[in-house]
C-alpha cells in the first residue's frame, strides 16, 4: 500500500499540462510551486522571508510583463468628457437592461441627476 502511494504521486508530477508549463500566474505558496525538500514557511519575519527567497519571487520581474513589479503605476487614463458621457451616460444607460433598472431606480427615489 505504501509503495502504490508515492508511485502515484510520481505519476502526478510527471504527468505536465499546458498550464503547468507556463508557471503560475500568481505567486502562491502551494506545495506544487515550491522546490522539492522545501516546507512552506508559517513565519512571516522579514529575515525568514529574504533568506527563503519568497520575497525576491515577488518582486521579480515576469516574462512578457510590461511592467516589472506587481501593482506598478500605469499612465493609461486620459480624463475626457466625451469618454466619459459614452460610458456612463443616459444614452448608454438606456442600451442595457441594467441601464434601465439603474435609471428607473433614480427615478423612483426622485434623483434630480439620473446621469452623467
Amino acid at each position: 500500500m505504501r509503495q502504490s502511494v508515492p508511485k502515484t504521486i510520481a505519476q502526478q508530477s510527471s504527468k505536465r499540462t499546458f498550464t503547468s508549463l507556463r508557471g503560475p500566474s500568481r505567486p502562491t505558496l502551494f506545495q506544487s510551486s515550491l522546490p522539492p525538500g522545501s516546507a512552506p514557511i508559517l513565519s512571516t519575519s522579514p529575515t525568514t522571508l529574504t533568506s527563503s527567497g519568497i520575497l525576491s519571487n515577488l518582486c521579480a520581474p515576469r516574462a512578457f510583463s510590461t511592467t516589472s513589479v506587481l501593482g506598478a503605476p500605469r499612465d493609461t487614463f486620459d480624463p475626457s468628457h466625451f469618454v466619459r458621457k459614452r460610458r456612463h451616460g443616459f444614452l448608454s444607460r438606456l442600451k442595457t437592461r441594467k441601464g434601465r433598472a439603474m435609471l428607473k431606480r433614480r427615478l423612483a427615489k426622485r434623483r434630480s441627476t439620473l446621469s452623467h
